[in-house]
């Protein structure tokens, strides 16, 4: 079994190339989902709820684009398999902050990296 995300993900923000091949956010979407299904630590749907509460999307909005809905109106969100470059990196940037402000409000910061 892996080391549970909150541990991991100092490491993933640093070295978000190794681990994503396309550093976009579709593939950092797809690779958090695969993390959690190889690690065995679940954490995605607890991170949905964390995001419903902040009421900012549809509770009927899968994960990836209730954390859109920081960023734009529900009612608007993009596709983003369209993204340009720079959503990419803003919408990547978005997810890492969220995450981390889910795992303190959980008791789990982040590990300090080296």
């Amino acid at each position: 079994m892996g080391e549970p995300l909150h541990e991991f993900l100092p490491e993933l923000r640093r070295h978000h190339g190794i681990y994503v091949m396309r550093r976009t956010y579709e593939g950092t979407c797809a690779f958090l989902s695969g993390y959690e299904l190889g690690s065995g630590h679940y954490f995605l749907k607890e991170f949905h709820s964390w995001l419903l509460f902040r009421k900012k999307g549809r509770p009927e909005l899968f994960w990836p684009l209730l954390v859109l809905c920081e960023v734009y109106h529900d009612g608007s969100l993009p596709d983003i398999r369209y993204f340009t470059p720079e959503q990419d990196e803003r919408m990547v940037a978005v997810l890492f902050d969220l995450l981390g402000e889910f795992f303190n409000a959980a008791g789990k910061p982040e590990a300090v990296g080296d």
